[in-house]
């Protein structure tokens, strides 16, 4: 059994490849494209400006069985004023002793920077794929959600960590019909002089994720486990998601001509990345994602956020409706995820529209010393 540093080509690339063997008999895992997992894990990602981070893998008569990433986010532990590293990216095959070695590398190199808890799984941060899956193993994730056997919890469990909280996903079959009660807030909320609404106009890109970024970091910042986005993180992040919105699915909506809160939907091309089994684009997978789009039939609600001072107008109700207007044309099913379990104002009107949560995904924690 060895626990070695990720270092070099090679090596990065053995840390990429390893969900490929993992998952070959797992009809549910939805292959990555290796291009976005290895931009996810350079250092030159703007996520890693105030962090710093390790990789390592796990071998067991030769071959690779486990992966894991070891991250202190200064951002964060400024933001929140404590001393809590991450782990990520964790993969390992069903034996504790691989899960055990690979946890227990990332906690000593945390106690080694003055961390006195490490907190995960976030791959790599809080505003990416983060939490295990414990609730939902029926199908595929969504885009950007992640995927694990449910064996994962009892490797974490078995290495002494705990719930420290748990993330929600809801799923909507788009031909249900609007309860009356969201019906009439949303459209008292409409009916209202002092509130606007408009979709997201992609000509004008750059000053729209602009605005998307003020709303983000202020409608968040008191969310639990929230890192607010520099300029350059979310810049990097909506690059990528450019080439995969629907403009139909982005909301913004305004008081008084101010901000005031926001939604984004994207269709959910996991149902196109699955038809790419190599993770790779070339020679066939480009082709696969250009002409796959028109038959996308569920989307994700990825974002949504309310500035504080806003949150009693019912504006959470009339985005929902308003999304869901405009989805229901196009898209047969809405995953909305995730969020927090604690997070009343966004939960109620999920609940109100008879949603239940479907799959539920897991931070855990574990105090590795007291100060």
């Amino acid at each position: 059994m060895q626990i070695r540093e990720v270092d070099g080509k090679k090596a990065i690339a053995a840390f990429v490849d390893l969900p490929w063997a993992l998952y070959k008999n797992d009809t549910n895992w939805v292959p990555p494209l290796k291009m976005a997992v290895k931009d996810l894990l350079a250092p030159k990602h703007p996520v890693y400006e105030t962090c710093d981070v390790k990789l390592f893998l796990a071998y067991k008569n030769g071959q690779c069985c486990g992966r894991i990433m070891g991250v202190v986010n200064h951002h964060h532990n400024q933001f929140h004023n404590e001393k809590a590293a991450q782990f990520g990216f964790f993969e390992a095959v069903n034996d504790s002793e691989v899960a055990n070695a690979l946890l227990k590398k990332v906690e000593d190199w945390s106690l080694a920077q003055g961390m006195e808890m490490v907190r995960g799984p976030f791959s790599p941060s809080s505003n990416y794929e983060c939490g295990l899956l414990v609730e939902g193993f029926h199908d595929a994730p969504q885009i950007m959600m992640t995927y694990n056997p449910p064996y994962f919890q009892n490797l974490i469990e078995g290495a002494d960590y705990q719930k420290s909280m748990d993330l929600l996903a809801y799923q909507f079959d788009m031909s249900f019909v609007m309860p009356e009660k969201i019906s009439k807030i949303s459209k008292k909320v409409e009916a209202s002089a002092n509130i606007t609404y408009r979709t997201i106009n992609m000509k004008n890109w750059a000053s729209e994720v602009a605005l998307m970024r003020e709303i983000y970091n202020t409608a968040w910042e008191k969310n639990w486990g929230f890192i607010p986005m520099t300029e350059d993180e979310f810049a990097h992040t909506a690059k990528d998601l450019k080439t995969v919105i629907d403009p139909n699915l982005v909301l913004f909506v305004y008081v008084k001509n101010e901000p005031a809160g926001f939604i984004v939907g994207l269709p959910d091309y996991n149902q196109i990345f699955k038809t790419i089994p190599n993770g790779k684009l070339f020679p066939t997978g480009l082709f696969k994602l250009l002409t796959g789009k028109k038959k996308i039939t569920r989307f994700r609600v990825l974002t949504m956020g309310v500035k504080e001072k806003f949150r009693n107008l019912g504006l959470a109700s009339l985005m929902y409706v308003k999304a869901y207007e405009n989805a229901r044309k196009t898209y047969r099913e809405c995953e909305m995820s995730w969020i927090l379990e604690s997070n009343f104002n966004m939960n109620r009107p999920l609940q109100l529209m008879g949603a239940t949560p479907y799959k539920r995904y897991r931070i855990f924690e574990k105090v590795l010393r007291v100060h």
